[in-house]
């Protein structure tokens, strides 16, 4: 009997693109698929086209009376879930790739100690044409300190988690603003994670994306940099984290920045430094056109 995936997925005013995510998920060839769909107070159309996908397929439709948010609405799908064995959330302005789902699982059932699995994430546009594939550093392993330093690449949005692992996390916590990224750091550290060679998700690019701004990547950071106090590596994790934030805030909060000053001086010929430094300057246009090619 094939295990359970529950999909999530969250909605906020995507009327226009909603129809596409939904379809993707009922052409999807996975037998055990569980679906809870929850709007957030849109103000369009989404959650009555939502609300007909869900009661013609058979799943299940949550109202959030008022918004309140990704990480929130994730956590509110949790409850009266009932019984699964995988976890997985996708935004209702993307789609899932042909047999995602199959893929995810078979990479996970092949490796019963992994926590979670990943695979290729396809770009697209507002209207839907490929833009090529996602950067993508292809890894499996215990990735816990390379993610951790940024020493690798990984689509993390989207990750098939095991229920095991979703049970010692506890959710997502509403008050990092970077969500995802925050999860996948603690993810990481429960266990080998696996690359699933196979298209999972279409990226739509477009006007509307939930994009962190540099001020909330910075507070994600020092909060995910503050739960290793006291850890070995901790000296070493807060001189590289200090250096990044250093560029990082450079160009939209200056005076922070340098603050950060003196741990960038410890790695001068690095790019970012420089950078930095250019922002600082008043030269972010030649960071634009230059640094960040």
């Amino acid at each position: 009997m094939p295990k359970t995936v529950l999909l999530r997925i969250p909605c906020y005013n995507h009327e226009p693109f909603i129809r596409g995510c939904l379809a993707s998920v009922a052409a999807q060839d996975y037998p055990a698929l569980k679906v809870i769909v929850a709007d957030d107070a849109s103000v369009d159309g989404t959650a009555a086209v939502a609300r007909a996908w869900c009661a013609e397929h058979g799943h299940r439709f949550v109202q959030n009376p008022v918004n309140v948010g990704i990480a929130a609405s994730l956590n509110g799908m949790m409850v009266d879930a009932g019984e699964f064995d995988y976890v997985f959330a996708l935004a209702s302005d993307d789609e899932l790739c042909p047999g995602a789902i199959s893929a995810l699982v078979a990479t996970l059932e092949a490796d019963p100690a992994a926590v979670g699995a990943y695979g290729e994430v396809r770009l697209m546009d507002a209207a839907g044409r490929d833009l090529g594939a996602m950067r993508n550093d292809r890894v499996s392993g215990d990735l816990f300190e390379r993610v951790l330093f940024n020493q690798v690449v990984l689509p993390f949005t989207w990750i098939l988690w095991t229920r095991a692992a979703y049970d010692r996390l506890g959710g997502y916590d509403p008050a990092i603003g970077s969500e995802d990224a925050y999860i996948f750091n603690r993810l990481a550290r429960l266990g080998p994670i696996r690359y699933c060679p196979a298209d999972i998700v279409r990226y739509r690019k477009h006007a509307g994306n939930t994009t962190a701004r540099p001020w909330t990547i910075y507070q994600t950071a020092s909060r995910m940099l503050a739960t290793h106090a006291g850890e070995p590596f901790f000296p070493r994790l807060r001189r590289y984290y200090h250096a990044e934030f250093f560029f990082l805030l450079s160009r939209s909060h200056p005076r922070e920045a340098c603050r950060y000053l003196p741990a960038a001086l410890t790695r001068p010929f690095r790019r970012q430094f420089f950078a930095g430094c250019l922002n600082l300057l008043g030269a972010g246009r030649l960071v634009d056109r230059f640094i960040r090619r």
